[in-house]
């Protein structure tokens, strides 16, 4: 004796996986990891505060507006790193703050006084 199931016979589960019917893949590519985006924005005020600049002044040499600076400091945007970097006083302390975001990396801090 044998038995043919059909999808009706299934109770429609068959009829239910779509199969045969090709589907996109969804992804969002501009969704961001707040946290991640908080940390990195941590790192930068860490930066700014490191060189004494207030957040007004660290906008003007990075050259956009204080609320566009304000949206990086809290994670809404995305910093744009070339122009963080471009300003060289805050090279440095930048990289310093962001290595920090990696527990596995050790920075040590060495001063030199140069003379002459």
């Amino acid at each position: 004796m044998s038995t043919t199931l059909t999808p009706q016979g299934l109770g429609g589960h068959l009829k239910s996986l779509d199969i045969g019917k090709p589907k996109m893949a969804k992804a969002n590519v501009n969704a961001v990891d707040i946290d991640w985006s908080q940390q990195i924005g941590r790192a930068i005020q860490r930066a700014v505060s490191i060189v004494g600049l207030s957040h007004k002044e660290a906008a003007a040499k990075v050259g956009v507006d204080e609320a566009e600076f304000s949206r990086w400091l809290t994670g809404v945007r995305r910093p744009q790193l070339d122009k963080l970097l471009a300003v060289e006083e805050l090279r440095w302390p930048v990289i310093e703050s962001l290595a920090r975001l990696d527990e596995r990396v050790q920075v040590d801090t060495l001063l030199r006084r140069r003379t002459a």
